[in-house]
């Protein structure tokens, strides 16, 4: 949001401080909204049209194996993307966050509700509604004020799991004895990172990265289990990127077991951090 744009609204809705977990920065939030201890009340739908109706652009599955590792689960593994970073001045991805907030590159950066995700703070055990975006499977789109290149890798950390409110079990069959009872169940996300350019006749392209994550039972819903991922974007010589987006779709244990007892329960997708390392604004 430009600095006008923040001065108009500034007398219309209240400025939110948020200071939980070491989150320091000031953001606009119409009210309370997205802070309530209802879970599915924080989901953030928001969608800018010209982004929802992009032309098809690069759609690229990437995978994960011996033979060709494209992204990474695992923060450490970072290296191997990026030889810059030198790792042994990273406990995680905590600091890791902090050189490389992006609110520290472009102003725009930090302002409106998204800006929770370009701060630094990957992971948040207290106040969690605030230091992070919440969304379901339609998602969410972002919408730059400039251009980004030189696009090097794109890096995210977040958390999937179910309603927090709702016990979670690892059943084999119908009948819940409580010692067949476990905190914990598997679930895969398919993760669609749509990264949205200009071409050279201005028209915005959306260039979509596919990648499928898997939880097992000892990690969904484990409050302390995070996942950092990146993937190089050298290779499909994107420029001129004005926006991004995230949407997944999933197969989870314990949603599947519920319906069949006609119980929905809500899953999230909990964003933590974005990063675009090296790229520059325009």
């Amino acid at each position: 949001m430009k600095k006008l744009q923040l001065k108009k609204y500034f007398t219309l809705l209240p400025l939110v401080f948020v200071t939980s977990c070491g989150f320091s920065l000031n953001y606009l939030v119409e009210g309370n909204k997205y802070n309530s201890p209802v879970f599915s009340e924080n989901f953030y739908r928001h969608w800018d049209d010209e982004l929802k109706n992009a032309k098809q652009g690069k759609d690229v599955t990437l995978v994960n194996t011996e033979e060709k590792q494209q992204y990474f689960t695992a923060f450490k593994d970072l290296i191997r993307l990026d030889p810059n970073v030198l790792m042994n001045n990273y406990s995680s991805a905590d600091d890791y966050g902090e050189d490389y907030k992006m609110n520290s590159v472009n102003e725009m950066f930090n302002y409106g509700y998204q800006s929770k995700l370009f701060d630094g703070q990957v992971q948040c055990l207290g106040y969690y509604q605030l230091a992070r975006v919440q969304t379901d499977s339609e998602g969410f789109s972002i919408r730059f004020d400039k251009e980004g290149n030189n696009l090097d890798y794109f890096a995210f950390q977040f958390k999937a799991t179910t309603d927090n409110t709702v016990s979670c079990y690892k059943v084999d069959s119908d009948e819940l004895a409580q010692g067949d009872r476990e905190m914990f169940h598997n679930s895969v996300v398919n993760l669609h990172v749509s990264l949205y350019t200009k071409n050279d006749s201005n028209v915005i392209e959306k260039n979509t990265f596919n990648m499928e994550v898997e939880f097992d039972s000892n990690r969904t819903n484990n409050g302390s289990y995070y996942v950092f991922l990146s993937f190089s974007l050298k290779e499909y010589e994107l420029s001129r990127l004005v926006g991004l987006s995230f949407t997944f779709d999933y197969d989870d244990e314990l949603i599947n077991w519920n319906k069949t007892k006609g119980v929905d329960i809500d899953y999230s997708l909990m964003l933590y951090e974005v990063f675009l390392p090296y790229t520059t604004w325009q």
